[in-house]
């Protein structure tokens, strides 16, 4: 007898942002300018607006797009992920990866689902996002080819992704390291106060009733 237990589920939708061209040009003059300021505690080389609010250009009719975008997901997703309440984008910020930069494999601790906006990205020239087999811990970078222990969705530019929180990821940034096409992506967490576990409540809710 065999179980399959606990699947994980990603979802892919697209995001139509007509000020994307401008929140590019305003991401790219911060990383410009604080080239050399990294976040602490991360075992990667990556530019991050993580826990620096005042680097975090990212506008409020954005948040209300991703806000939008939660509603979908939360509408089609399983039925067992349908969990009624109210919903909190609890933290967003960007990540600016140029060539030798990385995230390690990691997650995103006590949210419930964590969300990826592909703001700038040439999938010709960026790595995907890989995704990780919660199920061991193990040294991926020897299983990349294994789909059964990675797995890369298939994203293109304005592509936004949403999956659970504790599901470990990471990338490798440029796929061609004399390459200097910056890839920038937004990222988010999603909490439900109900059922979270020591995450901070912010400002930003939908309810799904």
């Amino acid at each position: 007898m065999k179980y399959n237990l606990f699947d994980s589920y990603i979802w892919k939708s697209k995001i139509k942002y007509d000020k994307k061209d401008q929140l590019i040009n305003n991401l790219l003059q911060d990383y410009f300018e604080n080239k050399n300021k990294f976040t602490p505690h991360w075992e990667c080389f990556i530019y991050s607006s993580f826990k620096h609010p005042e680097q975090n250009n990212i506008p409020e009719d954005l948040l209300d797009v991703i806000e939008e975008k939660i509603l979908e997901y939360l509408k089609n997703c399983p039925k067992e992920l349908q969990i009624k309440g109210t919903y909190i984008l609890s933290d967003v910020w960007y990540n600016i990866y140029e060539k030798d930069y990385f995230q390690e494999p990691h997650n995103h601790g006590n949210a419930l689902f964590s969300g990826c906006y592909y703001l700038k990205f040439n999938k010709k020239k960026h790595h995907q996002t890989t995704f990780y087999n919660p199920n061991y811990n193990l040294d991926y970078k020897k299983l990349e080819q294994n789909s059964y222990f990675c797995f890369e969705p298939d994203c293109d530019e304005d592509d936004i992704i949403i999956f659970p929180s504790s599901l470990k990821h990471g990338t490798m940034g440029l796929r061609d390291k004399n390459d200097d096409e910056i890839r920038i992506t937004i990222s988010f967490n999603i909490t439900n106060p109900n059922i979270c576990l020591n995450e901070k409540v912010q400002d930003k809710e939908v309810s799904y009733n």
